[in-house]
C-alpha cells in the first residue's frame, strides 16, 4: 500500500473515532478493561502528539508530557489529529525518520498512525454501538505490520512457554504468515507450509483476533491450541 493511501486511511480512521466518541465519553469501553471512552480517546490524541514531537526532533521524546486535558478532551483530540497530519505531509516517506536509527524512515509512522487510529476507533465504537468494519486493503496490511514489525520488534524472549520452538501459521483470503518462535526471535515467512497450528479468518476479523479484540469464535482455529495461546500472549506483548 502507498503512503498517500495510509494518510488517507489515517485521516479518514481518526475523524471517525471523533465522531463515534461524541455518542458518550462516560461509556465504558469493554475491549479496554478500565477505559472510558474518554480515555482511548485520550490514549490516541497522546500518541498522535508523541509521534508529531518524535517526528520533530527525530528521536524518542524524553518524557513528553502529552497527556490528555480534563476539560474538552474532543477539542483537544481533533488538533492533535491536525498537529500529526501535518506533520507527517511536511515529510518524505522514504526519508529517514530517526536521527539514531539510519533504518527507521517516516513511513513507518504513516502505517502505524493509521492502524493506531483504526484500531481505537473500532474499540469506541463496539463500546458505543455496531462497529463498522475495517477496510479490507488495510485489515490485511495491519495483520502484516502485527506479524511482522511490531512482534519481531517486541518479541519477548524472556521465557521458555508452548509456542518456543513451534510454528503458527495465520491465513486470511490469499495471503499467508507463517512464524516459527524460537526462544529469543521470531522468523517470518509468507510462504505456506507445515504449522503445529494455525488460525484463519475474514481479515477484519483476524485483525481484531490478533490484537484480543476478538474471541476465538470469529475465526478458524486448527492444530494445537495452546501453542496458540502462547502465540497470542507473546503478540499482546508485543503490541503494549
Amino acid at each position: 500500500m502507498d503512503y498517500a493511501r495510509f494518510q488517507d486511511f489515517f485521516q479518514a480512521e481518526g475523524l471517525r473515532l471523533a465522531e463515534s466518541a461524541a455518542a458518550g465519553l462516560d461509556i465504558p469501553v469493554p475491549s479496554c478493561p478500565g477505559w472510558t471512552v474518554a480515555d482511548v480517546v485520550g490514549h490516541t490524541g497522546t500518541v498522535y502528539l508523541t509521534a508529531a514531537e518524535w517526528l520533530r526532533i527525530g528521536h524518542r521524546p524524553d518524557a513528553p508530557d502529552n497527556s490528555a486535558p480534563k476539560g474538552d478532551v474532543l477539542a483537544w483530540y481533533g488538533e492533535a489529529l491536525a498537529e500529526l497530519r501535518a506533520e507527517l505531509a511536511r515529510r518524505d516517506p522514504d526519508r529517514p525518520a530517526f536521527e539514531d536509527d539510519g533504518d527507521g524512515a517516516v513511513g513507518f509512522w504513516y502505517r502505524r498512525l493509521a492502524h493506531e487510529a483504526a484500531m481505537h476507533r473500532t474499540d469506541i465504537e463496539m463500546a458505543v454501538g455496531d462497529p463498522g468494519p475495517i477496510d479490507l486493503e488495510l485489515a490485511v496490511d495491519g495483520i502484516d505490520e502485527a506479524l511482522r514489525v511490531l512482534l519481531p520488534l517486541r518479541y519477548d524472549g524472556g521465557g521458555f512457554d508452548a509456542a518456543v520452538g513451534r510454528t503458527v501459521g495465520v491465513h486470511c483470503h490469499h495471503h499467508n504468515w507463517r512464524l516459527t518462535l524460537h526462544r529469543d526471535a521470531v522468523e517470518v515467512s509468507r510462504s505456506p507450509g507445515f504449522t503445529d497450528a494455525a488460525v484463519r479468518g475474514e481479515p477484519g476479523d483476524l485483525l481484531l483476533y490478533l490484537w484480543g479484540r476478538r474471541p476465538g469464535t470469529v475465526v478458524s482455529r486448527t492444530g494445537d491450541t495452546t501453542v496458540l495461546a502462547a502465540f497470542r500472549r507473546r503478540l499482546a506483548l508485543s503490541m503494549v
